[in-house]
């Protein structure tokens, strides 16, 4: 997503949920959508949120997870939002 769009999705996406608003209170930015360690199809490579979360703390970020949603604001239950914040 470029600026613009990203902006508009996380203001979409904040506005029912109090985790995310606190996250961005907080000065965290969403980095991706990742699939749920249990939602994660056998034989099919994909990133985990669990991957994304050690990769991050690596890299020296904190992370945090929150519920995923969709274009329209809907929650996606096999993905988690994946946040970060420079320590």
């Amino acid at each position: 997503m470029a600026g613009h769009e990203e902006d508009a999705y996380v203001a979409l996406i904040a506005a029912p949920d109090l985790t995310i608003r606190a996250l961005l209170d907080q000065g965290f930015a969403v980095v991706t959508n990742a699939l749920k360690a249990s939602a994660a199809p056998p034989g099919i490579k994909a990133k985990t949120d669990q991957e994304h979360m050690r990769r991050l703390r690596q890299e020296g970020y904190q992370v945090d997870v929150s519920p995923a949603y969709d274009e329209q604001g809907q929650p996606h239950p096999t993905l988690s939002a994946m946040w970060r914040k420079k320590r």
